[in-house]
Order: structure tokens, then C-alpha cells, then sequence
């Protein structure tokens, strides 16, 4: 189990603590699309992250998309799911 006190997690402690391997967490780093968030500190090659860091993190569910970025409010888009749909058709 990952050390709660400790300073830093590394790669390790974060596969630990969300019940993952190893490189599932190294995947996540490099595709860079919201999975784990940016790492606190680099000691060498190496990125850690605080405990606190990934307690707070919002981990994204099982198949959500996180390669979709969020759309502003001035943005339009089309087929909003206000329509009325026509049963007899």
C-alpha cells in the first residue's frame, strides 16, 4: 500500500494505490489526455507526484473519452437533443 505520509509517489506508489499495473499509470502519463494529472516534481527522469496531488485527482471512468476537449459556452453545435422527434416517421 502506497505510503500516505510520504513526501512523493512515484509511478509505483500511484499503480498501488489505484489497484493498477505499473504500466497502466506509464500509459496514462504519455498519452497526456487528462488520465493523471501533470507530476509535482521531477527528480531526475523520474516525475512524482504528492499523495495529495493524486487523492484530489478525478480520475475519469471506465470508458470516457478523454481525448474530447470541453467546448466553450459561446461554441455551437448542432443537434443539441432539443428537438422533437417525430414517432410517426
Amino acid at each position: 500500500m502506497a505510503d500516505l505520509n510520504a513526501d512523493y509517489w512515484t509511478v509505483e506508489d500511484i499503480a498501488d494505490h489505484w489497484g493498477v499495473t505499473v504500466q497502466t499509470v506509464r500509459s496514462y502519463r504519455s498519452r497526456k489526455r487528462g488520465e493523471l494529472p501533470e507530476a509535482d516534481k521531477m527528480f531526475g527522469r523520474s516525475p512524482v507526484w504528492r499523495p495529495s496531488t493524486i487523492l484530489a485527482f478525478q480520475r475519469p471512468g471506465r470508458g470516457a473519452r478523454t481525448d474530447l476537449k470541453e467546448v466553450g459556452p459561446d461554441a455551437t453545435t448542432a443537434g443539441s437533443g432539443d428537438e422533437a422527434v417525430d414517432a410517426g416517421a
